[in-house]
């Protein structure tokens, strides 16, 4: 079945859109080294002089040396994660909670009470789902917030490295280039790829001339549900607007075009959002059109054949 060819010009209005920005060659994708994997646990311990949590750093004392500590390696309580056994003279240390190394999830969710709840959702992150919460997170303590190996959006973009290419084009999505976690959680979500609303909801936050489809929160430091900093807050007022009518499904480009149904004419099988034009990571235009269009053309005939 033909659709028809739209008839008036789109315009669409992407943050961060800034018509004075000088031409510029793309940009290599980010460099991202690689998480090394956590080495397993020998089966036995050496000899413990004087038993007790202070023994612990007296030979893991480079664990303390770190900018961001696990909130129990700070207070020195090795003991509310790791049990100490002896048996037939040999001492053993274990996880605490039936945890192993390949699968730490339990013994965190037993103080990490929030994440639990987010892992209930119907989307969870794969390393937390397969037990690794180590695949992100040092369990002692790093150099970053959440002791993570490197800055927030480097972890991501070191497993994601499609999203990287993205990042890594002419012109990046302002959040993209930020954090991921503007709109994703990292852990889980009721919503497809864990963003924190569902797509058009998250895009219209930002990108809407009028009442945003997400309530306003009564903390001013909230961003979907989460305490955000300022200039994550900041960007949500800095994206250029679109008009929509009243069911916020049409109206953009054109009176009459769709920005929502259940059916995406360029990709069978999803639906149509946001995101069926525009890249939400990064694209080479300024307003992130999809399938490497370069101009309005190139990106209505990915539909409307003639």
């Amino acid at each position: 079945m033909m659709v028809r060819p739209l008839a008036l010009a789109l315009l669409v209005l992407i943050p961060g859109d800034r018509a004075t920005r000088p031409p510029q060659a793309p940009a290599e994708p980010p460099r991202v080294a690689s998480i090394a994997p956590r080495p397993a646990l020998k089966g036995v311990h050496p000899p413990i002089p004087t038993p007790g949590d202070e023994a612990c750093v007296g030979c893991h004392q480079p664990i303390v040396t770190h900018t961001v500590l696990h909130g129990p390696v700070a207070a020195g309580a090795c003991s509310i994660c790791h049990s100490v056994s002896s048996a037939d003279g040999r001492i053993r240390v274990a996880l605490n909670g039936g945890a192993t190394v390949a699968r730490v999830t339990t013994i965190c969710l037993t103080c990490h009470e929030d994440i639990a709840e987010r892992l209930k959702q119907k989307h969870v992150h794969a390393p937390v789902t397969g037990g690794a919460c180590t695949t992100c997170h040092d369990p002692h303590g790093s150099e970053f917030r959440y002791q993570l190996p490197a800055e927030s959006r480097m972890v991501c973009l070191s497993c994601h490295q499609d999203v990287a290419e993205s990042v890594g084009q002419k012109y990046p999505h302002a959040p993209a280039a930020k954090s991921c976690t503007v709109c994703h959680d990292p852990h889980g979500s009721r919503h497809p790829s864990q963003t924190r609303e569902g797509l058009n909801e998250l895009c219209l936050t930002c990108h809407h001339e009028g009442p945003s489809t997400v309530p306003a929160p009564d903390d001013a430091e909230l961003l979907f549900g989460r305490t955000a900093p300022a200039d994550e807050r900041a960007m949500t007022k800095a994206g250029r607007r679109i008009q929509l009518d009243p069911s916020m499904a049409t109206g953009h480009p054109s009176v009459s075009h769709p920005v929502l149904g259940p059916s995406n004419p360029a990709e069978r099988g999803k639906p149509l959002t946001c995101a069926s034009c525009h890249q939400p990571h990064g694209a080479v235009t300024q307003k992130l059109f999809r399938f490497g269009a370069t101009g309005v053309s190139a990106l209505c005939v990915a539909c409307h054949r003639f």
